[in-house]
């Protein structure tokens, strides 16, 4: 039985997650329009898969976007699902600011996906259907060691969410977030503590595409490790502050 075949935008597809999401929905028949600023990867997966079309932009670039949405609905057609998945991570302790970091980290991983969606919502706002896939991350839960950079953007892509799910909820146009535990990935490469329940990017892209089909408002993987988050985020301050503490010996 054929699959109906679906057009996605997607960010960040040099690596990764997105790059095994490229690859998996380009196997299983879909078209993809990837996003990222290395031409190599892009010209890689576009001589791997004839549905994938690269482009070559630098997400905090408005400008920059706009073009490559507009080229990428010349090509495919409408855009049906978006994962503005494009993301950085550095480890930032909150007692040692680097004010660029922090900007770079919230342009990156928060504004540039409000680029995304500038570009892509009002067309799916005027066909009353489209698919909106946002990646946050279970660190966006309650702050951590070391997160103080990247947190406070994966915080602000829930709340996002949570907010716009409210405005569409009257619309044919489908909104989820995605809050990913530890995965093996070029970011976290850079981690020198052990990560508890680390999932590598191809299961996390299966993970996500299972996701995606349902219809509920989080897609979180993997369970075990999401439940441990959860837990600590209804946890009293007090013992909260205590137990992350002890875990991770920060």
């Amino acid at each position: 039985m054929a699959i109906a075949q679906q057009h996605y935008f997607i960010t960040g597809v040099s690596s990764g997650i997105g790059k095994a999401l490229a690859q998996q929905l380009c196997a299983a028949g879909h078209k993809v329009s990837g996003v990222a600023r290395r031409k190599a990867q892009l010209d890689e997966l576009a001589a791997t898969y004839d549905s994938f079309k690269g482009y070559g932009c630098d997400v905090t670039d408005e400008a920059a976007m706009n073009q490559a949405v507009g080229e990428a609905i010349d090509h495919h057609g409408a855009i049906d699902v978006v994962i503005p998945n494009a993301g950085i991570y550095q480890p930032q302790p909150a007692g040692h600011i680097e004010p660029d970091a922090f900007v770079h980290h919230m342009n990156v991983n928060y504004f540039a996906v409000i680029h995304c969606l500038a570009a892509i919502l009002p067309q799916m706002q005027a066909r009353n259907q489209g698919h909106i896939a946002l990646m946050a991350s279970v660190a966006g839960y309650r702050g951590l060691p070391r997160s103080a950079a990247y947190g406070p953007t994966k915080a602000a892509l829930i709340n996002f969410a949570e907010s716009l799910r409210f405005d569409l909820s009257d619309t044919n146009i489908k909104l989820q977030v995605i809050n990913p535990g530890f995965v093996e990935t070029e970011a976290t490469a850079v981690n020198d503590f052990d990560m508890p329940d680390l999932i590598t990017a191809e299961t996390a892209a299966s993970e996500i595409i299972a996701g995606l089909k349902t219809d509920q408002f989080e897609i979180s993987f993997p369970k075990s490790f999401v439940r441990k988050m959860k837990w600590l985020k209804l946890m009293p301050d007090k013992l909260y502050f205590t137990v992350v503490k002890k875990m991770t010996k920060a």
